[in-house]
């Protein structure tokens, strides 16, 4: 009985640690995903009239900012040569923008509480922004928003419990560079995504 139960328990904690990893896995690559197809529609504007592009402004009163850990921007979805500002319905929405607050990745959302959260154990996320003109940067200045051409993503996930024994690396690289620090016990996943915006420059 005792050697059944020794094999049952590594069973168990195997099949946890797998749950676990897929749990991360699915979660960075769903953020992946809604990032990557959101970031695709800045500066879209069928019209040619309407203002497009990446922000730095505030959508109704909420500030925006265009920076290392968080991306607004603008897309004429509808082609009627404005940005609807009170649109709710989220695969609507002209004013677009994403944050980090605290593991929580957060996108715009014209209701209550302004931000809906659509990722979670996200311990870091960084923009990089690629410019027309000079070296890629994670804060460009409010005349270079302009000139943005692709976006590298880098999200870096978390696993929700801790687990006994288990030591990750000791950090882990973004995109422009930056080390990523973990703590004991838990498991990460760094995913790295270069968008580039079609929309923008034309």
């Amino acid at each position: 009985m005792g050697a059944i139960f020794s094999i049952y328990q590594s069973h168990l904690r195997d099949y946890t640690v797998q749950e676990g990893v897929v749990e991360i896995q699915q979660n960075v690559r769903a953020a992946m995903d809604i990032l990557s197809q959101d970031i695709r529609l800045a500066g879209y504007n069928p019209s040619g009239k309407a203002t497009t592009g990446f922000v730095n402004q505030n959508f109704s009163t909420e500030p925006v900012t265009t920076g290392p850990a968080n991306i607004a921007f603008t897309a004429d979805l509808d082609g009627d040569s404005t940005i609807n500002a009170a649109e709710t319905d989220m695969a609507k929405m002209e004013q677009i923008a994403y944050r980090l607050n605290g593991t929580d990745l957060q996108r715009y959302a014209l209701l209550a509480d302004k931000w809906q959260t659509v990722a979670e154990n996200i311990q870091a996320v960084e923009f990089l922004y690629t410019l027309s003109a000079g070296p890629p940067t994670t804060t460009p200045a409010g005349a270079d928003l302009p000139n943005i051409r692709e976006v590298t993503i880098t999200l870096f996930a978390r696993s929700t419990n801790q687990e006994q024994g288990f030591v990750a690396l000791a950090t882990f690289p973004t995109a422009s560079g930056a080390l990523l620090p973990t703590l004991p016990g838990f498991r990460y996943r760094l995913l790295t995504l270069t968008i580039k915006c079609r929309n923008m420059g034309l």
